[in-house]
């Protein structure tokens, strides 16, 4: 299983912060990486809540909360895609740096389809690409909350 974590700042309460991410449904509001996004189940927050996430192209993602602990941390597992993922868990952690500021960090574990293939082209291509992905959405997230934006 592969992995790695990148974080960012973010000027407003943990509070404000938590109310963006666990509007799970919403996503496409910050992700840039997201043209658009709804949830797919009744329960639209806690474990057991479902998101779809449409990436452009044909490219998707379905997602489950697996971990959620109110205004602390959350954990999104794909659970359908047409991308190279065979597994993956994107664990949201939320930080209060002092009052008005929230450490945010995103730690993806996954494994790629294809056996070695799979390993081969993480090295190569996906991990880079993942990462950058994960840092562009984090901006967004930023961006979002402190412009409204």
């Amino acid at each position: 299983m592969a992995s790695f974590e990148t974080e960012i700042e973010i000027d407003a309460p943990v509070e404000e912060v938590w109310r963006a991410l666990a509007d799970i449904g919403d996503i496409y509001r910050w992700n840039p990486g997201v043209v658009k996004s709804h949830t797919t189940t009744d329960k639209v927050t806690g474990i057991g809540a479902g998101r779809h996430c449409d990436l452009g192209g044909k490219n998707y993602l379905d997602e489950e909360v697996v971990e959620w602990e109110d205004q602390k941390q959350l954990t999104m597992r794909i659970i359908g895609t047409n991308m190279p993922f065979k597994t993956a868990d994107i664990r949201f952690v939320l930080r209060a740096d002092n009052e008005r500021s929230t450490v945010v960090s995103v730690s993806p574990e996954y494994t790629l389809k294809f056996g070695v293939l799979g390993k081969l082209m993480d090295v190569l291509l996906v991990r880079r690409t993942y990462l950058k992905g994960m840092n562009n959405m984090l901006k967004g997230l930023k961006t979002f909350i402190e412009t409204g934006n």
